[in-house]
């Protein structure tokens, strides 16, 4: 039996190359599962309340952040639909670690944990499925680590841009730019005004579009070239 809501609850973990990807591999939470769906500015979960759902998106965007005591954001990442299970640090603990706002609207299935947790324990595909989640988020976790390690702003901005992007929807012209330049400065570790400079730079250079709000990729081949040369002089 499947998930009725969408291809599955774990749906991230069914592409070509997962241990998972056989379409007959059945969903064994689906009574714990249900849609929803969040608009723009929503809150999926916050930093320090109970924790007791995880978050499978099937579409749109998520800001991941924590507050520190002083009370200022730290954005610490985000999500896409085939990157992560949101929640999923969480799992094991009695409070979420961390804040997840919609910065599009999205559609997702909720998880519940308790029931989860009960699979877990008693049928060993699901613990293999939350393994293998794992294995995924810290794989989008390198990831992200590689973007922050990069030393130059063009390679940072680049390689941001390409995470932010599913490669399903690169047949695509036009996409939401989920963060605003502050945002991504936050992110990155950059100034505001080295983000402005560089999104220019890159629309001067013919690789990119960015009207408010907006994204448009004129060339894919150059972004992801400046996104791997860690090496290129910053301004």
């Amino acid at each position: 039996m499947t998930c009725s809501h969408c291809d599955c609850a774990f749906h991230e973990l069914q592409e070509s190359n997962s241990p998972f990807a056989d379409s007959s591999f059945p969903c064994m939470v689906t009574d714990a599962v249900k849609e929803v769906r969040f608009a723009a500015g929503d809150v999926l979960f916050a930093q320090g309340e109970s924790s007791s759902s995880l978050y499978s998106l099937t579409r749109g965007l998520v800001k991941i952040s924590c507050h520190t005591p002083e009370g200022r954001e730290q954005i610490v990442g985000f999500a896409s639909p085939g990157k992560l299970l949101l929640g999923l640090q969480s799992l094991n603990e009695e409070y979420c670690q961390y804040s997840a706002v919609a910065e599009t609207d999205i559609v997702a299935c909720k998880i519940l944990r308790r029931p989860l947790m009960h699979a877990i324990k008693n049928r060993g595909e699901v613990a293999f499925r939350v393994i293998a989640a794992l294995n995924a988020q810290l794989g989008h976790s390198r990831q992200l680590m590689r973007v922050l390690g990069h030393k130059c702003a063009a390679s940072k901005i680049a390689s941001l841009i390409v995470l932010m992007i599913p490669r399903t929807a690169r047949g695509s012209h036009r996409f939401t730019l989920p963060f605003s330049r502050g945002e991504m400065a936050s992110l990155l570790g950059l100034s505001e005004e080295t983000v402005c400079r560089q999104m220019a730079k890159l629309k001067r250079a013919g690789i990119l579009y960015a009207p408010r709000g907006k994204i448009e990729i004129l060339n894919w081949e150059k972004l992801e070239t400046i996104a791997e040369e860690a090496s290129i002089e910053a301004a």
